[in-house]
């Protein structure tokens, strides 16, 4: 492959901007200029790699998985707001979670799910106002979040109770974008306290999902 090239810190910083509106446009044009694998500097530790080389994703996700890690961005940063699950966990840990999840993916178990993702999306195109022009990205959003919701709560409509952990799951989410596309930001995040405002959202959003899960038990045992 020979010796990559490096996205600079520098460049980094001066299209910071750029960057935290819509990542994609840069990485494009590192792409074009350096080619299908390329390095990118945004701090004191390692670089960053970007590849788009079919070759080495697949020797990464496939062939020689197990040599590889999650990345930090997951088993930390965003861990530190939705916890150590299948998402965010490795090793055994993760093998543990995997296995009490499957069952949930039989294909009868998702077969039965289509009733309630129709309704979802029968009720989300009724907020669509004919003759307006809208945004379809919070749309799709609370389409998303609500099948998500009733699949695993209930079969009512539970919009009002939903959107408090909606609302924290989007300004979260809001939070780690803007952590991971401006990582020398991270020591500001920390000492301005906003990284811990959000640490407290995720708190908040716990508490909600308990509540939720334990209503849900109750009726069941009833």
């Amino acid at each position: 492959m020979g010796e990559l090239k490096t996205v600079s810190l520098l460049q980094v910083l001066k299209n910071r901007k750029r960057i935290l509106a819509n990542p994609l446009p840069f990485h494009s044009e590192n792409f074009e200029k350096y080619g299908d694998t390329f390095r990118v500097r945004v701090g004191p530790g390692r670089p960053v790699v970007f590849t788009r080389d079919p070759e080495i994703i697949q020797q990464v996700l496939q062939k020689q998985q197990r040599k590889f890690r999650k990345s930090p961005l997951q088993t930390k940063d965003l861990a530190k707001y939705i916890g150590n699950g299948l998402l965010t966990a490795e090793g055994e840990h993760w093998r543990v979670q995997r296995r009490m999840i499957q069952p949930a993916f039989h294909k009868k178990k998702l077969e039965g799910l289509l009733g309630t993702m129709r309704r979802a999306i029968r009720e989300e195109i009724r907020r669509i106002q004919p003759g307006r022009e809208q945004d379809i990205f919070p749309l799709m959003g609370d389409l998303a979040f609500q099948v998500v919701a009733k699949s695993l709560f209930s079969n009512t409509d539970i919009r009002e109770k939903m959107s408090e952990l909606q609302d924290i799951t989007e300004t979260n989410q809001r939070m780690l974008i803007r952590e991971m596309r401006q990582p020398y930001l991270v020591w500001w995040f920390k000492l301005s306290g906003k990284i811990r405002k959000h640490l407290a959202y995720s708190e908040r959003g716990r508490e909600l999902l308990d509540a939720l899960i334990e209503e849900r038990v109750s009726q069941h045992r009833e």
